[in-house]
Protein backbone atom coordinates (compact mmCIF):
# COMPACT_ATOMS: atom_id res chain seq x y z
CA UNK A 1 0.00 0.00 0.00
CA UNK A 2 1.33 3.51 -1.06
CA UNK A 3 1.51 6.30 1.41
CA UNK A 4 -1.04 8.30 -0.62
CA UNK A 5 -3.75 4.82 -0.28
CA UNK A 6 -2.90 5.26 3.60
CA UNK A 7 -4.08 8.94 3.19
CA UNK A 8 -7.61 7.53 2.10
CA UNK A 9 -10.24 8.24 4.71
CA UNK A 10 -11.42 5.62 5.94
CA UNK A 11 -15.47 4.80 5.32
CA UNK A 12 -17.98 2.64 6.17
CA UNK A 13 -18.36 0.51 3.94
CA UNK A 14 -21.44 -2.06 3.42
CA UNK A 15 -23.37 -3.59 0.40
CA UNK A 16 -26.73 -3.92 -1.15
CA UNK A 17 -28.57 -6.67 -1.56
CA UNK A 18 -29.78 -7.00 -5.12
CA UNK A 19 -26.54 -8.56 -6.85
CA UNK A 20 -28.37 -11.78 -5.17
CA UNK A 21 -31.71 -10.64 -6.46
CA UNK A 22 -34.82 -8.80 -6.09
CA UNK A 23 -37.38 -10.93 -4.05
CA UNK A 24 -37.96 -12.54 -0.41
CA UNK A 25 -36.20 -15.93 -1.38
CA UNK A 26 -32.74 -14.53 -1.79
CA UNK A 27 -32.37 -12.26 0.78
CA UNK A 28 -31.07 -14.19 3.40
CA UNK A 29 -28.32 -15.93 1.04
CA UNK A 30 -27.41 -12.25 0.75
CA UNK A 31 -27.02 -11.00 4.43
CA UNK A 32 -24.97 -14.59 4.85
CA UNK A 33 -22.93 -13.54 2.27
CA UNK A 34 -22.67 -9.78 3.05
CA UNK A 35 -21.86 -10.50 6.73
CA UNK A 36 -19.39 -13.45 6.37
CA UNK A 37 -17.73 -11.54 3.55
CA UNK A 38 -17.12 -8.61 6.52
CA UNK A 39 -18.68 -5.85 5.25
CA UNK A 40 -20.13 -3.41 8.06
CA UNK A 41 -23.64 -2.87 7.04
CA UNK A 42 -26.50 -4.48 5.01
CA UNK A 43 -29.25 -2.37 2.28
CA UNK A 44 -32.39 -3.50 1.44
CA UNK A 45 -35.71 -2.22 -0.19
CA UNK A 46 -38.44 -0.82 1.53
CA UNK A 47 -40.48 -3.50 -0.45
CA UNK A 48 -38.53 -6.06 1.17
CA UNK A 49 -38.04 -5.67 4.20
CA UNK A 50 -42.38 -4.76 4.80
CA UNK A 51 -43.14 -8.33 3.73
CA UNK A 52 -40.39 -10.20 5.07
CA UNK A 53 -41.24 -8.66 8.49
CA UNK A 54 -44.98 -9.71 7.77
CA UNK A 55 -44.14 -13.38 6.95
CA UNK A 56 -41.14 -14.87 7.40
CA UNK A 57 -40.40 -16.27 11.26
CA UNK A 58 -38.71 -13.77 13.29
CA UNK A 59 -39.21 -11.17 10.41
CA UNK A 60 -36.31 -9.21 9.27
CA UNK A 61 -35.37 -8.27 12.18
CA UNK A 62 -34.61 -11.82 13.35
CA UNK A 63 -32.28 -12.42 10.03
CA UNK A 64 -29.97 -9.48 10.74
CA UNK A 65 -29.60 -10.76 14.12
CA UNK A 66 -29.04 -14.06 12.84
CA UNK A 67 -25.52 -12.90 10.98
CA UNK A 68 -24.64 -9.99 13.21
CA UNK A 69 -24.79 -7.48 10.38
CA UNK A 70 -26.48 -4.42 10.89
CA UNK A 71 -29.36 -2.26 8.78
CA UNK A 72 -27.85 0.54 7.48
CA UNK A 73 -30.03 1.74 5.29
CA UNK A 74 -33.45 1.23 2.86
CA UNK A 75 -34.43 1.84 -0.56
CA UNK A 76 -37.09 3.58 -1.30
CA UNK A 77 -38.45 3.80 -5.05
CA UNK A 78 -41.78 5.68 -5.28
CA UNK A 79 -44.28 5.90 -8.40
CA UNK A 80 -45.67 9.39 -8.87
CA UNK A 81 -44.75 11.89 -11.86
CA UNK A 82 -47.77 14.10 -10.39
CA UNK A 83 -46.74 15.19 -7.23
CA UNK A 84 -50.47 16.21 -6.53
CA UNK A 85 -50.67 12.38 -7.00
CA UNK A 86 -47.96 11.63 -4.90
CA UNK A 87 -50.04 11.40 -1.23
CA UNK A 88 -49.77 7.01 -1.36
CA UNK A 89 -46.49 7.55 -2.46
CA UNK A 90 -45.30 9.38 0.88
CA UNK A 91 -47.39 7.50 2.86
CA UNK A 92 -45.68 4.28 1.96
CA UNK A 93 -42.36 5.62 2.37
CA UNK A 94 -42.94 6.53 6.08
CA UNK A 95 -44.52 3.35 6.59
CA UNK A 96 -40.69 1.63 5.38
CA UNK A 97 -39.50 4.35 7.31
CA UNK A 98 -40.79 3.45 11.03
CA UNK A 99 -39.87 0.14 10.06
CA UNK A 100 -36.43 1.06 9.07
CA UNK A 101 -36.18 2.89 12.12
CA UNK A 102 -37.10 -0.02 14.40
CA UNK A 103 -34.40 -2.13 12.39
CA UNK A 104 -31.98 0.18 13.24
CA UNK A 105 -31.32 1.75 9.34
CA UNK A 106 -29.99 5.21 9.27
CA UNK A 107 -30.88 6.34 5.76
CA UNK A 108 -33.88 6.61 3.77
CA UNK A 109 -32.59 6.46 -0.50
CA UNK A 110 -35.60 8.31 -2.36
CA UNK A 111 -35.95 7.03 -6.28
CA UNK A 112 -38.18 8.61 -8.12
CA UNK A 113 -40.63 7.23 -10.24
CA UNK A 114 -38.73 4.57 -12.79
CA UNK A 115 -40.15 5.92 -15.89
CA UNK A 116 -38.31 8.67 -18.25
CA UNK A 117 -40.27 12.53 -17.66
CA UNK A 118 -42.58 13.86 -19.66
CA UNK A 119 -41.30 17.36 -21.81
CA UNK A 120 -41.34 20.07 -20.21
CA UNK A 121 -41.40 18.75 -16.80
CA UNK A 122 -40.96 20.68 -13.61
CA UNK A 123 -38.91 19.33 -10.71
CA UNK A 124 -39.87 21.56 -8.34
CA UNK A 125 -42.88 19.65 -7.73
CA UNK A 126 -40.70 16.19 -7.09
CA UNK A 127 -38.25 18.36 -5.01
CA UNK A 128 -41.44 19.63 -2.37
CA UNK A 129 -42.68 15.99 -2.31
CA UNK A 130 -38.79 15.05 -1.31
CA UNK A 131 -37.98 17.57 1.00
CA UNK A 132 -41.53 16.56 2.77
CA UNK A 133 -40.52 13.21 2.94
CA UNK A 134 -36.95 14.26 4.26
CA UNK A 135 -38.86 16.57 7.00
CA UNK A 136 -40.79 13.43 8.38
CA UNK A 137 -37.93 11.31 8.42
CA UNK A 138 -35.76 13.91 10.09
CA UNK A 139 -38.45 14.03 12.66
CA UNK A 140 -38.59 10.23 13.40
CA UNK A 141 -34.03 10.35 13.69
CA UNK A 142 -33.27 8.80 10.38
CA UNK A 143 -31.79 11.02 6.90
CA UNK A 144 -33.38 11.01 3.27
CA UNK A 145 -31.18 11.36 0.72
CA UNK A 146 -31.98 11.56 -3.40
CA UNK A 147 -30.76 8.44 -5.52
CA UNK A 148 -30.13 9.66 -8.87
CA UNK A 149 -31.20 6.73 -11.36
CA UNK A 150 -31.40 5.91 -15.04
CA UNK A 151 -34.18 5.31 -16.58
CA UNK A 152 -36.06 7.38 -14.26
CA UNK A 153 -36.81 10.71 -13.96
CA UNK A 154 -33.71 11.88 -12.19
CA UNK A 155 -30.91 10.15 -14.81
CA UNK A 156 -28.49 13.06 -16.25
CA UNK A 157 -26.73 15.99 -14.62
CA UNK A 158 -30.14 18.41 -15.66
CA UNK A 159 -32.72 16.83 -14.51
CA UNK A 160 -29.73 16.00 -10.93
CA UNK A 161 -29.62 19.61 -11.24
CA UNK A 162 -33.57 20.85 -11.66
CA UNK A 163 -34.31 18.24 -8.07
CA UNK A 164 -31.62 19.36 -6.40
CA UNK A 165 -31.57 22.85 -6.88
CA UNK A 166 -35.15 23.12 -5.92
CA UNK A 167 -35.33 20.75 -2.39
CA UNK A 168 -34.97 22.04 0.59
CA UNK A 169 -31.36 21.41 1.37
CA UNK A 170 -31.69 21.06 5.58
CA UNK A 171 -34.42 18.60 4.62
CA UNK A 172 -33.10 16.51 1.84
CA UNK A 173 -29.80 15.20 1.03
CA UNK A 174 -28.26 13.49 -1.81
CA UNK A 175 -27.26 9.58 -2.52
CA UNK A 176 -25.16 9.82 -5.57
CA UNK A 177 -24.79 6.36 -7.32
CA UNK A 178 -21.27 6.24 -8.75
CA UNK A 179 -22.35 4.14 -11.97
CA UNK A 180 -25.72 5.15 -12.41
CA UNK A 181 -24.68 8.96 -12.78
CA UNK A 182 -21.82 7.57 -15.43
CA UNK A 183 -24.27 5.43 -17.14
CA UNK A 184 -26.53 8.36 -17.23
CA UNK A 185 -24.09 10.30 -19.29
CA UNK A 186 -22.35 12.80 -16.58
CA UNK A 187 -19.40 13.31 -14.67
CA UNK A 188 -19.32 11.99 -11.38
CA UNK A 189 -16.68 13.91 -10.21
CA UNK A 190 -18.44 17.16 -11.63
CA UNK A 191 -21.73 15.73 -9.98
CA UNK A 192 -20.12 15.32 -6.76
CA UNK A 193 -18.30 18.75 -7.11
CA UNK A 194 -21.42 20.32 -7.31
CA UNK A 195 -23.48 18.88 -4.65
CA UNK A 196 -20.97 17.58 -2.47
CA UNK A 197 -21.82 19.24 0.92
CA UNK A 198 -25.56 17.13 0.22
CA UNK A 199 -23.92 13.70 0.43
CA UNK A 200 -25.23 11.88 3.08
CA UNK A 201 -25.19 8.02 0.97
CA UNK A 202 -23.38 6.69 -1.74
CA UNK A 203 -23.76 4.08 -3.88
CA UNK A 204 -20.30 2.95 -4.80
CA UNK A 205 -21.20 1.23 -8.68
CA UNK A 206 -18.47 0.94 -11.34
CA UNK A 207 -19.74 1.02 -14.92
CA UNK A 208 -17.73 -1.04 -17.96
CA UNK A 209 -17.66 2.08 -20.00
CA UNK A 210 -19.28 3.94 -23.10
CA UNK A 211 -22.90 4.74 -24.39
CA UNK A 212 -25.40 2.52 -23.90
CA UNK A 213 -25.86 -0.25 -26.86
CA UNK A 214 -29.46 -0.90 -28.20
CA UNK A 215 -30.59 -3.88 -30.62
CA UNK A 216 -32.62 -3.53 -33.56
CA UNK A 217 -36.48 -3.17 -30.61
CA UNK A 218 -34.68 -0.54 -28.53
CA UNK A 219 -33.74 -3.21 -25.57
CA UNK A 220 -30.24 -2.28 -23.86
CA UNK A 221 -27.78 -4.64 -25.13
CA UNK A 222 -25.99 -5.67 -21.86
CA UNK A 223 -22.34 -5.85 -22.11
CA UNK A 224 -21.03 -7.10 -18.91
CA UNK A 225 -24.01 -9.26 -17.49
CA UNK A 226 -24.44 -6.60 -14.61
CA UNK A 227 -26.64 -3.92 -16.82
CA UNK A 228 -23.37 -2.85 -18.02
CA UNK A 229 -21.90 -2.33 -14.54
CA UNK A 230 -19.14 -4.61 -12.73
CA UNK A 231 -17.65 -5.20 -9.80
CA UNK A 232 -16.03 -2.16 -7.99
CA UNK A 233 -12.42 -1.31 -9.54
CA UNK A 234 -12.88 -3.66 -12.54
CA UNK A 235 -14.91 -0.59 -14.78
CA UNK A 236 -13.71 3.15 -15.66
CA UNK A 237 -14.59 5.10 -13.11
CA UNK A 238 -11.68 6.33 -10.57
CA UNK A 239 -12.98 5.37 -7.57
CA UNK A 240 -9.16 6.79 -5.50
CA UNK A 241 -10.62 9.80 -6.63
CA UNK A 242 -14.41 9.45 -5.64
CA UNK A 243 -12.86 8.58 -2.52
CA UNK A 244 -10.32 11.39 -2.16
CA UNK A 245 -13.24 13.40 -2.81
CA UNK A 246 -15.33 11.88 0.19
CA UNK A 247 -12.43 12.18 2.31
CA UNK A 248 -12.28 15.91 1.32
CA UNK A 249 -15.66 16.59 2.61
CA UNK A 250 -15.53 14.92 5.28
CA UNK A 251 -17.87 11.99 4.46
CA UNK A 252 -18.68 9.62 7.39
CA UNK A 253 -21.80 8.33 6.38
CA UNK A 254 -22.90 4.58 4.41
CA UNK A 255 -21.19 3.55 1.44
CA UNK A 256 -23.20 0.99 -0.08
CA UNK A 257 -21.44 -1.33 -2.68
CA UNK A 258 -23.34 -2.22 -5.29
CA UNK A 259 -23.44 -4.33 -8.47
CA UNK A 260 -26.99 -5.28 -10.39
CA UNK A 261 -28.11 -8.84 -10.70
CA UNK A 262 -29.38 -9.90 -13.95
CA UNK A 263 -30.24 -13.50 -15.55
CA UNK A 264 -26.59 -13.65 -17.41
CA UNK A 265 -24.70 -12.27 -14.25
CA UNK A 266 -20.70 -14.06 -15.19
CA UNK A 267 -20.09 -15.35 -11.55
CA UNK A 268 -21.92 -15.83 -8.01
CA UNK A 269 -23.03 -12.52 -6.38
CA UNK A 270 -20.70 -13.32 -3.33
CA UNK A 271 -17.65 -13.28 -5.59
CA UNK A 272 -18.28 -10.23 -7.30
CA UNK A 273 -18.76 -8.90 -3.84
CA UNK A 274 -15.70 -10.42 -2.31
CA UNK A 275 -14.06 -9.28 -5.75
CA UNK A 276 -15.08 -5.10 -5.14
CA UNK A 277 -13.70 -5.77 -0.94
CA UNK A 278 -10.33 -7.16 -2.15
CA UNK A 279 -10.13 -3.90 -4.07
CA UNK A 280 -11.25 -1.59 -1.66
CA UNK A 281 -8.51 -3.56 1.06
CA UNK A 282 -5.79 -3.99 -1.87
CA UNK A 283 -5.80 -1.00 -3.75
CA UNK A 284 -7.52 1.99 -1.80
CA UNK A 285 -6.41 0.27 1.85
CA UNK A 286 -10.10 0.59 3.53
CA UNK A 287 -10.48 -1.96 5.92
CA UNK A 288 -13.98 -3.23 6.88
CA UNK A 289 -15.20 -3.15 10.40
CA UNK A 290 -19.14 -3.25 12.04
CA UNK A 291 -19.99 0.37 13.53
Amino acid sequence: MTNLERTLKQMKIGHTGITWGYDLNSVEQAVKDVAELGYAAFETFGWIIEPYEQTKPGGFKGLIDKYGLPLGSVYCNTDFVDPADARADIEQVMRWARLAKTLGAQTLVLQGAGKRPPEGYDYRGLAAVFSEIGRRAQDMGLLAAIHPHTGTLIETQDEIRAVMDAIDPTAVFFAPDTGQIVKGGSDIMAVLAEYGELVRHVHLKDYIGGPVERDSEGREIDRSGYAGYTPVGYGVLDMKAIFEFLGQIGFDQWVMVELDATAKSPRPPREAAEMSKRYLEETLGQTFTQR
